[in-house]
């Protein structure tokens, strides 16, 4: 399994290949994980207890720009501007192909290929982005003749939302490598219908190579006793944004449904707190002086995973908010939301989260643009709490969110895996 970034890395991508590697074991497979050395945080004793007997392949980067700094004053002058070496270093990443993780598997690749060779694999399984991880699962699966199954998670080059800066160069070639791995991958696999759906129409894919795999929750993920110590006034409607406000996950739908409510029924206004985690971006600050709203916008200090059920169950009401360009996406924060009793707003432009929330009866979306919708239903939640009443008309369905468990989603990719070994 190569995953470029796995616990005890805290990245977007990580937890997925996690949960896999710890069930996978379940239906009959051993994995083994390559992945990129983080040398600045550590196991927790619940994710040594789940990864016990898996090995762990690491890859030493001589730096990793990709830990974030304890140091508070250092973030402090990262987030006031950058550095000049920052900014060489983000013109460098521009300019490389694929990721600039690639430089770091091209260099360890003998070494790489040598280990692997040794464990001699049934097949090999790598998830993207970091995209590099596709470039080494395909030159693997050439050389070592295995079976390969690529985990594209979210569109690459058919994204319509650029998350990274690439040059003309660059960009050329991410769109010829991903072709590649399209064509040599035995197994296609996403985390969205929608995205699948994207890369069978473009690319002319038959069924049979594609196949959609949710992220998922994990009960077992995670689980402590260890408590976030910070208390909400129940006197408010506390809404959880389970992350930070961001460009891709913006807060200014929430920011303009509550200007509205703050004009049409200032006492319901005043009533709401939004909790989110990690400093909001310059953009959505800004709209918040605008209107005024500062102390309803409460952002709280990044808190341990293991803390995460303690942070969400305080909550009256857990939020998604997508940028409205995202229409392929579904963020994985909705699957850790699924785990507790607590009513989904989503605001996003994805169609497949509203089908997701109608057939578990977990909550409700509108799409970006359905401000006074949005206004009207945070309006109508204030009233509920007040009276005592449920947020949502609909009954949870405790079955049907059971297939968004870790242990079915592992369950999903061991019959693809089940399926090329025995073909080959």
């Amino acid at each position: 399994m190569i995953a470029p970034y796995f616990v005890p890395r805290r990245r977007v991508g990580s937890l997925r290949p996690y949960k896999f590697a710890i069930h996978l074991k379940d239906y009959g497979w051993n994995p083994v994980v390559l992945t990129i050395k983080d040398a600045k945080t550590k196991l927790t004793d619940r994710e040594k207890l789940c990864l016990d007997g898996i090995r762990i392949i690491e890859v030493s980067p001589p730096f990793d720009r990709t830990v974030k700094s304890t140091d508070k004053n250092e973030n402090k002058i990262k987030n006031n501007g950058k550095s000049l070496s920052s900014k060489v270093s983000d013109w460098i990443d521009k300019q490389i192909p694929i990721d600039s993780w690639l430089i770091l598997f091209w260099l360890n690749y003998r070494d790489i290929r040598k280990q692997v060779k040794q464990i001699n694999p049934d097949m090999i399984w790598s998830t993207g982005d970091p995209w590099s991880g596709h470039w080494l699962g395909n030159k693997l699966s050439g050389d070592l003749s295995k079976p390969w199954i690529a985990d594209f998670r979210d569109p690459w080059t058919l994204s319509n939302v650029n998350l990274r800066n690439r040059s003309g160069f660059s960009s050329k070639i991410d769109r010829s490598q991903e072709y590649k791995f399209v064509q040599n991958a035995d197994r296609l696999i996403f985390t969205a219908k929608s995205t699948e759906e994207l890369y069978r129409n473009y690319f002319n894919l038959s069924e049979k190579k594609v196949d959609t795999i949710y992220n998922s929750f994990d009960e077992t993920v995670n689980k402590s006793d260890e408590m976030w110590d910070i208390e909400f006034n129940d006197h408010f409607l506390n809404i959880v944004f389970f992350g930070r406000f961001r460009r891709l996950s913006p807060a200014l739908p929430v920011i303009k449904a509550l200007n509205i409510l703050s004009s049409t029924n200032v006492k319901a206004a005043q009533k709401i707190r939004i909790h989110s985690f990690g400093e909001m971006e310059e953009e959505d600050q800004q709209q918040l002086e605008k209107y005024q709203l500062q102390d309803q916008f409460i952002m709280h200090d990044p808190v341990l995973p293991q803390q995460s059920i303690s942070v969400l169950t305080k909550a009256d009401l857990l939020l998604v908010s997508t940028n409205e360009q995202r229409k392929h996406i579904i963020p994985a924060k909705l699957w850790e939301y699924l785990r507790v009793d607590k009513p989904i707003l989503s605001i996003a432009p994805n169609p497949e989260i509203a089908e997701i929330l109608r057939d578990t009866g977990a909550g409700v979306q509108f799409s970006i643009n359905s401000i006074s919708e949005i206004t009207a239903f945070l309006s109508d939640c204030v009233t509920l709490k007040e009276e005592n009443q449920p947020l949502l008309s609909t009954d949870r369905n405790p079955d049907k969110i059971r297939r968004y468990t870790a242990e079915s989603t592992a369950k999903q990719l061991s019959k693809h895996m089940d399926g090329l070994t025995s073909d080959g």
